[in-house]
């Protein structure tokens, strides 16, 4: 019979002396590694998600004209064409923001919506819809700090 140096392993190591004293570095370098890569990513991973969530929305910016309020009807044709995400109305009623997907739905289509409804409308800009986002954002934290 052949000796098995597994076998009393654990009577020579305590008679060696020999003792196991916590991690190996290899271990620790792993673990260290994992938090470092887990951090990171819970940093990255929400604005990679939001950036492909948004890159191909625009906002349009339109005017009413007159001095009236935007139809509603005019906003539920928008809102009802496919590739419009949101429409939303400023303080004052007399503009009309629009997001839309710019893959699916031209700025001339939203025109002709209006000349459907006999509205005279300009077309104040037309924006990235973060970079429109972004804006807003500074201009409430200007309004905000004295």
């Amino acid at each position: 019979m052949a000796y098995d140096p597994e076998k009393y392993r654990d009577k020579r190591e305590k008679v060696l002396g020999i003792r196991k004293r916590g991690m190996g570095f290899g271990t620790i370098a792993m673990v260290v590694s994992l938090v470092i890569i887990v951090g990171l990513s819970f940093v990255t991973v929400p604005q990679a998600i939001s950036y492909m969530a948004t890159r191909h929305l625009d906002d349009a910016i339109f005017k009413l004209e007159s001095e009236s309020k935007w139809p509603e009807g005019a906003i539920t044709g928008i809102t009802a064409i496919d590739g419009v995400k949101n429409t939303l109305k400023d303080s004052h009623t007399t503009r009309l923001v629009v997001t839309f997907d710019r893959r699916k739905v031209k700025i001339s289509n939203i025109n002709a919506l209006f000349d459907q409804h006999n509205l005279d409308v300009t077309l104040l800009n037309q924006v990235n819809h973060r970079q429109h986002q972004n804006t807003l954002k500074n201009e409430e934290e200007e309004l905000e700090t004295p």
